[in-house]
């Protein structure tokens, strides 16, 4: 099975699950990515579930369903099991495409504004939380698709902005 794993700068992990053992309370899984050959280690203790990659140190993991966010240090990857949603990066570089659900709180800039790559262009509550979402390239903005108060589900489009050519 093929596993998907996206950060919020669209940079994509795949990772194939070969084979799972099962000794005891442990399940070893054999995985093949970009870099090679992996050997993962899961067991339950208590309710909750740790990992190896070694069999010897173990930590806490997060239980996801397939879709959900994953945070790792300091960058969130989004997981998919099985395929990649087909409409996931619309628009190019320059779309600015929600990666979860929210709603629209603030449009900071108009279609053929001038921004530089990390303004931020608008705002987007998610989770109680008012996220700034920031320019990928510098350029021209092209098209704004959403309105202030707009529900938006994951994978929306809301601006383009067409990248300067230095």
């Amino acid at each position: 099975m093929r596993y998907y794993f996206v950060d919020q700068d669209r940079n994509e992990q795949v990772l194939d699950l070969n084979r799972v053992e099962e000794r005891g309370p442990v399940r070893t899984f054999h995985l093949t990515g970009a870099e090679g050959a992996h050997v993962f280690h899961a067991r339950r203790l208590a309710g909750k579930l740790f990992g190896s990659w070694d069999g010897v140190s173990w930590q806490k993991l997060p239980e996801l369903d397939p879709g959900e966010s994953l945070v790792s240090h300091a960058t969130t990857y989004r997981v998919y099991r099985g395929f990649k949603p087909s409409g996931l990066f619309e628009g190019g570089a320059g779309a600015l495409v929600t990666q979860m659900p929210g709603k629209v709180v603030k449009i900071l800039f108009k279609a053929g504004d001038k921004v530089e790559k990390g303004q931020t262009v608008l705002i987007l509550e998610a989770m109680k939380m008012e996220n700034e979402i920031k320019a990928g390239v510098a350029g021209t903005i092209k098209v704004v698709n959403v309105v202030p108060g707009q529900a938006l589900e994951s994978g929306v489009v809301m601006a383009e902005i067409e990248e300067s050519k230095a």
